[in-house]
């Protein structure tokens, strides 16, 4: 796809192509850390990532968390990054690869000013902010693709994929009614580099298999 390289990324540590959206109304923390290793040990280094997202945690559980998700990560040649919502320095306080920001939160230039060598994401839901963040950071979601509840009207895979164009070289992943691979294989169609989910992972019977699946549909489109 034509978003699929991020300039000054190395092509050691690409960008995931499957990036897993922490939840623990569906899996709870305390069993997060064993599923993080589980899926990572069931796809190949570098392609499955965590994006840990979890609004009214308090600092000292999150760092709690966070310390062992990294070392998970990293362990065994996994090559699984952790991203952070929003925090910078909780991200930095860990040794996390990166921070997922929002639109109210920090510039990309602040983050990078704040923790030097952080990889960053950023949440798009316009093409707009995508144009305007591309080149900026190492990988954009953009969501709602398809039809999420209690997430407004989708954009569908046509807008999805003005985003990617206008993106250019930074990475894409379609965020939001990714329930299998048949709408991940619709997404990379549209030029997405990947997917980020939630339920089609966390809430699966067999989250590794449904992790690989996904994978393997992305892959297709290579």
């Amino acid at each position: 796809p034509d978003c699929a390289v991020t300039p000054g990324l190395p092509a050691t540590v690409p960008v995931p192509r499957l990036l897993v959206v922490s939840d623990r109304s569906l899996v709870p923390l305390d069993e997060l850390v064993e599923l993080f290793a589980r899926l990572a040990d069931a796809a190949p280094p570098g392609s499955l990532g965590l994006y840990f997202r979890e609004p009214g945690l308090g600092d000292a559980e999150a760092i709690a968390v966070l310390g062992r998700l990294v070392s998970v990560g990293a362990a065994r040649g996994r090559a699984a990054p952790v991203y952070v919502r929003g925090r910078v320095d909780l991200a930095a306080a860990v040794g996390a690869a990166g921070v997922q920001l929002q639109g109210d939160g920090v510039t990309p230039e602040q983050a990078r000013a704040i923790g030097p060598g952080l990889r960053l994401g950023y949440s798009a839901h316009r093409a707009d902010e995508v144009l305007a963040m591309a080149g900026r950071v190492d990988h954009l979601t953009f969501s709602p693709v398809f039809a999420t509840p209690g997430k407004g009207r989708p954009a569908g895979p046509e807008r999805l994929a003005e985003a990617c164009r206008a993106a250019g070289r930074t990475p894409v992943l379609a965020l939001g009614g990714i329930d299998g691979a048949g709408r991940a294989s619709e997404a990379a169609a549209a030029g997405a580099w990947g997917v980020a989910v939630i339920r089609a992972v966390l809430a699966a019977l067999a989250p590794a298999q449904a992790a690989r699946e996904l994978l393997e549909a992305l892959e297709a489109h290579i």
